[in-house]
């Protein structure tokens, strides 16, 4: 199993929502982001601030951020559950930013929330590393097949050329058995018109 990743959730949240509302809501998300295995570090509040274009013709919404350790099935869930809630306007999950994280979300929790930066920098590298090896190694394979199928081609190449070797063979015995013939028609007797003349 794959370690947990820190996460930050932003959600905006309808500005008719009361405080008491509010305080419900962001501990129903939490609870179900533990539900589900993940690690609530806390959620902080961003005020009320006008959205960048009317959602649902809201055009204020309070901005809530939610940090917590999950897998891909927290992230799921929790946004599966943001989406179904009325009070939420909009809701991203992202992969926590450790230099941009605003303050600490518990006592000693910047050496923590440092720590798990180093581990996530860590391992992004090892997979990083991982894949790069994949591609060397897929790389290698298909310049052996490269190779394998040019050796392939040469010998096809020269397959031809030795099976006609052999064919030109008979012909240079036939040119032989042809000079062999002449040379036994010139060994026969003389005809008549070719006889020397004897002295008579």
């Amino acid at each position: 199993m794959s370690e947990p990743t820190l996460y930050e959730a932003i959600y905006i949240m309808n500005v008719s929502v009361s405080e008491e509302e509010a305080e419900q809501l962001i501990g129903i998300l939490e609870a179900e982001v533990e539900e589900v295995g993940g690690e609530v570090l806390g959620t902080r509040d961003f005020r009320t601030r006008r959205l960048a274009y009317p959602i649902d013709g809201q055009t204020h919404g309070t901005y809530k951020l939610m940090y917590f350790y999950g897998t891909g099935a927290v992230v799921d869930h929790a946004l599966t559950e943001m989406g179904i809630r009325q009070q939420i306007l909009r809701a991203r999950i992202f992969v926590a930013n450790m230099q941009a994280v605003v303050g600490g979300l518990q006592p000693g929790g910047d050496k923590e929330l440092a720590a798990a930066a180093e581990a996530a920098k860590a391992a992004r590298e090892a997979e990083a590393a991982e894949a790069a090896a994949v591609a060397e190694a897929a790389k290698a394979a298909d310049e052996a097949a490269a190779a394998e199928a040019a050796e392939a081609a040469e010998a096809v190449e020269e397959a031809p050329v030795a099976e006609e070797a052999p064919a030109e063979e008979p012909a240079s015995e036939a040119g032989e058995s042809e000079e062999a013939d002449e040379s036994a028609d010139s060994d026969e007797a003389p005809s008549d018109d070719e006889a020397p003349a004897t002295e008579e």
